[in-house]
């Protein structure tokens, strides 16, 4: 019997999905699992992916780092990222509630029953807002970004799966982040949350 919940967290570029990850993890008292943190366990299991880790010492930093998923390097090695973090999204899962952003989880736990499946999206417009205020992006470069990074994203995914990223096949919601802002749409979730695993019950 499957104990451990796990929420996972698909998110277009420039929705705040990662800060409503983070909030979330918070409000439910649970680990935070993404691409940062699942990559230096990565490099831990396995110290040829170093250079995949380090690739912002390229020249390639910040928001740039998202148009690519798995670093820069050989198709070998990014598939051995691939495996090794795969590997440790289906480990955490097992031995502990948590939330994972990306990194294909809600594919990977497909067949696992305490999940609830989240893409986060929100209008262009709002994407673009978010994008110069939360990353610094000047008012020229938001367009290029999300077109950059959305379709790195679709590719990773595209690529892992055999699925679109925003497919329904393995997603429990959609949520609009531009309706109730980071702190409203974590709270959503964790309402969500509560009812489906019982948490109330635990309180």
């Amino acid at each position: 019997m499957q104990n451990n919940y796990v929420i996972t967290i698909t998110r277009q570029f420039g929705s705040r999905g990662r800060d409503i990850g983070v909030a979330l993890a918070e409000k439910l008292g649970i680990p935070l699992y993404d691409r940062n943190s699942l990559e230096k366990e990565a490099e831990a299991l396995d110290d040829t992916m170093h250079s995949l880790v380090e690739f912002g010492k390229k020249g390639v930093t910040g928001y740039y780092k998202m148009a690519y998923p798995l670093g820069i390097g050989s198709s070998l090695k990014q598939d051995r990222m691939f495996e090794l973090q795969s590997k440790l999204v289906l480990e955490h899962a097992e031995k502990e509630n948590c939330v994972i952003i990306g990194r294909c989880a809600d594919y990977l736990l497909r067949e696992r029953e305490n999940v609830i499946r989240c893409y986060i999206f929100a209008p262009y417009q709002a994407r673009i807002r978010n994008s110069i205020q939360t990353l610094g992006c000047t008012t020229a470069e938001p367009q290029r970004i999300i077109e950059e990074v959305d379709k790195a994203r679709a590719e990773y995914y595209r690529s892992h799966t055999g699925c679109e990223v925003n497919n329904t096949r393995y997603r429990d919601l959609f949520l609009n982040s531009n309706l109730l802002g980071v702190e409203g749409s974590a709270t959503l979730i964790a309402e969500m949350a509560k009812h489906k695993f019982g948490l109330c019950d635990e309180t």
